[in-house]
């Protein structure tokens, strides 16, 4: 085994192909040597590997003997993975391979994201192709890109090139439930033409910087109480002026990807001379504040206020600077609406994801998921409101559709009584309100038939990210258990 941490689990030849992922980059759009190893190992295996225009992949397995008149079933999973990195810690995603730990039936990566979503999949996947003596029929293996940054791998996939009807996703999180359903989403980029001005002496440039905190998934973790650094660092700067604090906006960043809750945000500022000591007793009153409310939850957030030591040129205009905050104060984020049809699921929400300034604007960018479109639509149409009030452009972007439940499904029947073979009991039905690339290709092929499945993934998208083995070996079982099924 290449990797110590995978020593001794199960399947090993699921775990050999996680490892020789763990040491390729494949951030969104550079998935190119990812897409290779897949070549590679299907020209070891004697498959078929084709590629389409956009980059995504597939491979034609041939039927194991005595298999040869099943039906075709596809497997499919995304091979890019969400790049983040610990605050603090300096990693190329681009070149640095991802370090693995295990405590006990754990596996993480040092302090960056695991890529176990979507790579242990990806790997599933592949433990098919390289493992003779499975007993199931023709496969084809789908391994799409640029999944993470909104489908889009999925949303321009050739879908020529896909013969099988009934199709088994590995991209789901939870190793108790089987996915039937996914909420669709788009984005709504911003743009606010941030005006400046000279500075006349007698100001000076701090920064202040919300940090610490637990971030995650807008799918998944939504729902759950965690904050958002772009919001805490609205706050923080309504709570300068409001003490009194004469400031400017000079720049505002924060966030990472559009389905990831920001863990960190900051801003430059021009500070009036005489109101620093003000501005930092007033930052750390804040700070006490929110350690109480956020204390359960978010026992690392911090929120500093630091001074650069370089006097500022140019900043924005006061009612720039105020308008931009205002903006963002009032942007909508976290649950909109609950399921009537699945309790407890998240049907509508968004994510305040981005914030970013250039010399001459600031980008922001919104994630908006819901099974519902109109819903959807709605949420929108109130963040352009919200955007013209300020001044301020925005665009529907990146949409992606959702997956509705199909009723009588055969995969998902055939996926649940693999599921009971396993573990000697019925899974969870459900949908999800993170989107899977399963609504994308339903759009294209609408006789096709989905069932999502996976191990046990917690903290995705953070660097906290972790897969628990156990399921992996469990989920790997399901799988073969339901292919052994589907070709006899």
């Amino acid at each position: 085994m290449p990797d110590d941490a995978y020593a001794g689990l199960e399947p090993p030849e699921l775990w050999r192909h996680f490892a020789a992922l763990n040491r390729i980059p494949r951030a969104p759009g550079n998935e190119a040597g990812a897409r290779e190893y897949v070549r590679s190992v299907a020209e070891r295996a004697g498959s078929e590997f084709v590629a389409d225009a956009r980059g995504n992949a597939l491979v034609r397995v041939a039927a194991r003997p005595g298999r040869e008149r099943a039906v075709t079933v596809a497997v499919q999973a995304h091979l890019d993975m969400v790049c983040e990195s610990a605050p603090g810690v300096d990693f190329d995603f681009d070149r640095d391979p991802i370090v693995t730990q295990r405590d006990g039936d754990t596996i993480s990566a040092r302090e960056t994201t695991l890529g176990a979503d979507n790579g242990i999949g990806v790997a599933a996947a592949l433990a098919l192709l390289s493992t003779p003596d499975l007993p199931c029929g023709p496969l084809e293996l789908l391994f799409t890109i640029e999944e993470e940054t909104g489908l889009h791998g999925a949303l321009a996939l050739d879908a020529s090139l896909l013969r099988a009807r009934s199709m088994i996703n590995l991209d789901s999180e939870d190793d108790e439930a089987l996915t039937v359903g996914c909420a669709g989403g788009a984005d709504v980029a911003l743009s606010f033409e941030l005006e400046r001005e000279p500075l006349a002496p007698g100001w000076s440039c701090a920064e202040l910087s919300v940090s610490g905190l637990t971030g995650g998934h807008s799918g998944v973790q939504i729902h759950e109480h965690r904050a958002n650094a772009i919001k805490l660092l609205v706050t923080a700067i309504d709570r300068l002026r409001a003490g009194g604090v004469e400031l400017r906006l000079i720049s505002l960043d924060g966030g990472s990807a559009h389905n990831a809750i920001p863990l960190d945000a900051s801003a430059h500022l021009a500070i009036v001379d005489g109101a620093i000591a003000r501005a930092h007793e007033l930052t750390a009153a804040l700070v006490a504040e929110l350690d109480r409310e956020w204390r359960a939850d978010e026992p690392g957030i911090s929120i500093e206020l630091s001074d650069v030591q370089r006097p500022p040129h140019e900043a924005a205009s006061a009612p720039a600077s105020a308008t931009l905050v205002s903006l963002l104060r009032e942007l909508p984020h976290g649950v909109i609406a609950i399921s009537d049809e699945f309790p407890g699921v998240v049907a509508t929400s968004i994510n305040l994801a981005l914030a970013s300034t250039d010399a001459a604007r600031v980008d922001v960018l919104t994630s908006i998921r819901s099974v519902s479109a109109e819903r959807l639509d709605a949420v929108a149409s109130r963040v352009k409101a919200l955007a013209a009030a300020s001044g301020a452009s925005a665009e529907l972007t990146g949409g992606y559709p959702g997956w509705e439940p199909r009723r009588d499904s055969p995969i998902a029947a055939a996926a649940a009584a693999a599921y009971q073979r396993v573990y000697a009991r019925r899974p969870k039905i459900e949908i999800v309100h993170g989107g899977l690339e399963c609504g994308a290709l339903v759009a294209k092929l609408p006789d096709l038939d989905v069932v999502s499945f996976g191990p046990l993934i917690r903290e995705a998208h953070t660097p906290r990210e972790h897969v628990y083995a156990s399921t992996v070996a469990s989920t790997w079982n399901v799988l073969v258990s339901l292919l052994d099924a589907l070709s006899n």
